[in-house]
Protein backbone atom coordinates (compact mmCIF):
# COMPACT_ATOMS: atom_id res chain seq x y z
CA UNK A 1 0.00 0.00 0.00
CA UNK A 2 2.83 2.31 0.19
CA UNK A 3 4.17 4.64 -2.42
CA UNK A 4 7.99 4.71 -1.52
CA UNK A 5 9.12 4.05 -5.02
CA UNK A 6 8.44 7.92 -6.19
CA UNK A 7 7.66 10.85 -3.46
CA UNK A 8 4.09 11.91 -3.09
CA UNK A 9 2.93 15.15 -3.85
CA UNK A 10 1.40 17.35 -0.86
CA UNK A 11 -1.87 16.98 -1.82
CA UNK A 12 -1.43 12.96 -2.34
CA UNK A 13 0.15 12.85 1.20
CA UNK A 14 -2.66 15.25 2.48
CA UNK A 15 -5.40 13.46 1.50
CA UNK A 16 -3.48 10.01 3.07
CA UNK A 17 -3.03 11.76 5.99
CA UNK A 18 -6.49 13.75 7.01
CA UNK A 19 -8.13 10.53 7.43
CA UNK A 20 -5.25 8.84 9.15
CA UNK A 21 -5.28 11.55 11.58
CA UNK A 22 -9.14 11.73 12.05
CA UNK A 23 -9.06 7.84 12.86
CA UNK A 24 -6.42 8.14 15.72
CA UNK A 25 -7.78 11.52 17.08
CA UNK A 26 -10.76 10.64 17.25
CA UNK A 27 -12.75 12.82 14.60
CA UNK A 28 -13.94 13.85 11.24
CA UNK A 29 -12.23 14.19 8.44
CA UNK A 30 -13.32 17.63 7.95
CA UNK A 31 -12.40 18.65 10.76
CA UNK A 32 -8.60 18.14 9.96
CA UNK A 33 -7.21 21.15 8.54
CA UNK A 34 -3.76 22.16 7.56
CA UNK A 35 -3.04 25.15 9.62
CA UNK A 36 -4.01 23.22 12.70
CA UNK A 37 -2.44 23.46 15.48
CA UNK A 38 -1.88 19.71 16.76
CA UNK A 39 -1.42 20.80 20.53
CA UNK A 40 -3.39 24.00 21.27
CA UNK A 41 -6.01 23.23 18.60
CA UNK A 42 -6.54 19.68 17.94
CA UNK A 43 -5.51 18.92 21.74
CA UNK A 44 -2.89 16.19 20.67
CA UNK A 45 -1.36 14.61 23.64
CA UNK A 46 1.79 12.62 24.12
CA UNK A 47 -0.30 9.12 23.69
CA UNK A 48 -2.06 10.88 20.43
CA UNK A 49 1.66 11.47 19.37
CA UNK A 50 2.57 8.22 19.83
CA UNK A 51 -0.79 6.98 17.71
CA UNK A 52 0.42 9.18 14.83
CA UNK A 53 3.87 8.09 14.82
CA UNK A 54 2.33 4.76 14.32
CA UNK A 55 0.04 5.92 11.79
CA UNK A 56 2.58 7.31 9.45
CA UNK A 57 4.65 4.57 9.48
CA UNK A 58 1.62 1.98 8.48
CA UNK A 59 0.36 4.79 6.00
CA UNK A 60 3.51 6.14 4.89
CA UNK A 61 6.31 3.41 5.57
CA UNK A 62 8.55 5.92 6.88
CA UNK A 63 9.45 6.71 10.52
CA UNK A 64 9.55 9.99 12.38
CA UNK A 65 12.72 11.07 14.59
CA UNK A 66 12.67 12.50 18.14
CA UNK A 67 13.47 15.86 16.24
CA UNK A 68 10.61 15.19 13.66
CA UNK A 69 7.75 14.81 16.31
CA UNK A 70 9.17 18.14 17.58
CA UNK A 71 9.24 20.30 14.74
CA UNK A 72 5.45 19.23 14.20
CA UNK A 73 3.57 22.12 14.90
CA UNK A 74 0.55 22.07 12.50
CA UNK A 75 -1.37 19.23 10.42
CA UNK A 76 0.67 21.05 7.19
CA UNK A 77 4.37 20.89 9.44
CA UNK A 78 3.79 17.16 9.62
CA UNK A 79 2.59 17.06 5.97
CA UNK A 80 5.81 19.01 4.94
CA UNK A 81 7.82 16.29 7.28
CA UNK A 82 6.58 13.43 5.30
CA UNK A 83 7.12 15.14 1.81
CA UNK A 84 10.40 15.38 3.03
CA UNK A 85 11.39 11.89 4.38
CA UNK A 86 9.80 10.34 0.91
CA UNK A 87 11.86 12.25 -1.12
CA UNK A 88 15.04 11.30 0.83
CA UNK A 89 13.84 7.57 0.91
CA UNK A 90 12.95 8.10 -3.24
CA UNK A 91 16.70 9.58 -3.92
CA UNK A 92 18.14 6.56 -1.73
CA UNK A 93 16.52 3.91 -3.40
CA UNK A 94 17.14 5.36 -6.85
Amino acid sequence: MNNLTSPSTAPDILSRLRPMLACRLGRYDHEIEDHLDLVNELYVDSLDLVEIEIGVAETFGISLSEQDMLSMGTVGDLGRIISDKLTQFAGHAG
